[in-house]
């Protein structure tokens, strides 16, 4: 499971990440069982691990789960379907097509 927590800005390096003190990660993987960095200096100018599990969000709009609304997309399509035959709009597939296409902002986790 993740966390997102709300307004927390990208820290540029160890030092200005909230998730660290004295040097050590709460955060970090289980294979990293050392400081951050051995001095400030060096935290600074390494800037964010590449083991660092925090990911960037970037802007984004609401976030929602896709496998929610293509199922009751479908349901309305086929709904379209009955009433005004196999030659309506097709715009609920053309929907269902792009909720099929879209990049997901944080992939899906195992429940």
């Amino acid at each position: 499971m993740s966390v997102l927590i709300k307004g927390m800005k990208m820290p540029e390096n160890c030092i200005k990440c909230p998730m660290q003190f004295g040097g050590w990660c709460y955060v970090s993987p289980p294979e990293i069982d050392e400081r951050v960095a051995p001095t400030v200096d060096k935290a600074v100018e390494q800037g964010k691990p590449e083991w660092c599990p925090l990911v960037d969000l970037g802007k984004h709009g609401d976030l929602i789960d896709r496998d929610k609304v293509i199922p009751k997309l479908k349901f309305i399509n086929e709904a379209e379907h009955q009433i005004y035959g196999r030659e309506s709009w097709g715009f609920t597939a053309k929907c269902i097509n792009v909720f099929d296409d879209a990049l997901p902002v944080i992939e899906a986790e195992g429940e």
